[in-house]
């Protein structure tokens, strides 16, 4: 009898040593595989969609999918829960991450991985050829519909009521499109008219779709206070010079080190930040290159 309980025993052990490691070796796993949803603002979908195709070729299991809405709606989606991941140009402040808490019963991780900017866009037939920055501020204070953004509550008017430290009332209106693409063709057949978009729209010099906007558009330089002439280039975003620069923020809500735990570290590592310069941004981290020579 003593022999059969013992035997019983063995047997009971052995099905729980082998449910434990495959437990472990599930977790594991889930780092790099499985399924994940981000939301984003649509300006950040170039670079995005770069760090998402090279973290796919390194975790071929792994699928990344976007859900491009402005900037709001995407913090809103985070902070009830219904996503676990956002892709914004701020940090959550600390009434959202109590809001986030209280849903879910989590806490979030923050990672920067890369500075964009505003950029100005008009038609290159157009004579305006620089803009002040004074002269801006009115004219969106003043709801002047000559400028177009892309999208309302997006990153990219968010940022700019920011940085101009503008007071918006609730009816405040704008005149806005729906994407980048869509203010660039605007523009171009509108010469009059000042689309502000996202550099990321064409920081890609090397992207054909890219190459044919900036043959029909150019990127306007904006005065400062000081009378200088600055243009949106990476040293001028590297330095802080160019006023209008905005940052990229990976949001984790997960509860463990799952797939978008994974792809935040991708993304903040040296070959996701390479991947963020080949795209035409100012990567956070800076990595020392190293040279071996025989």
């Amino acid at each position: 009898m003593a022999k059969k309980i013992g035997f019983f025993y063995l047997i009971v052990l052995f099905f729980v040593l082998v449910n434990s490691c495959q437990k472990e070796i599930q977790q594991k796993e889930a780092y790099r595989k499985g399924k994940i949803t981000i939301g984003i603002d649509p300006s950040f979908l170039n670079v995005g969609s770069a760090l998402v195709e090279v973290f796919k070729s390194s975790y071929p299991e792994a699928q990344v999918n976007f859900k491009p809405e402005v900037e709001d709606l995407v913090i809103a989606d985070f902070i009830q829960g219904k996503i676990t991941m956002a892709m914004v140009s701020r940090n959550l402040s600390e009434e959202e991450g109590k809001i986030l808490f209280a849903k879910t019963r989590m806490r979030f991780i923050s990672t920067q991985i890369a500075c964009d900017a505003i950029v100005l866009v008009t038609s290159k037939e157009s004579l305006i050829d620089s803009i002040r920055i004074s002269d801006l501020k009115k004219a969106i204070e003043h709801s002047d519909n000559s400028y177009v953004f892309d999208g309302g509550n997006s990153s990219n008017f968010n940022t700019l009521v920011r940085k101009l430290q503008l007071n918006i009332s609730e009816d405040y209106k704008i005149t806005a499109l729906n994407n980048a693409d869509q203010v660039i063709n605007y523009v171009y057949k509108n010469k009059s008219s000042i689309g502000i978009i996202g550099l990321n729209a064409l920081s890609d010099t090397g992207d054909p779709k890219v190459k044919e906007y900036l043959n029909k558009i150019k990127i306007i330089p904006v005065i400062n206070f000081d009378n200088q002439v600055i243009n949106p280039s990476i040293p001028n975003l590297r330095s802080g010079l160019y006023p209008f620069t905005k940052r990229i923020f990976l949001l984790n809500s997960e509860n463990s080190f799952l797939l978008g735990s994974s792809f935040s570290r991708f993304a903040g590592s040296q070959r996701g930040q390479l991947i963020v310069t080949r795209a035409g941004l100012q990567p956070y981290f800076l990595y020392e290159r190293r040279v071996q020579i025989n």
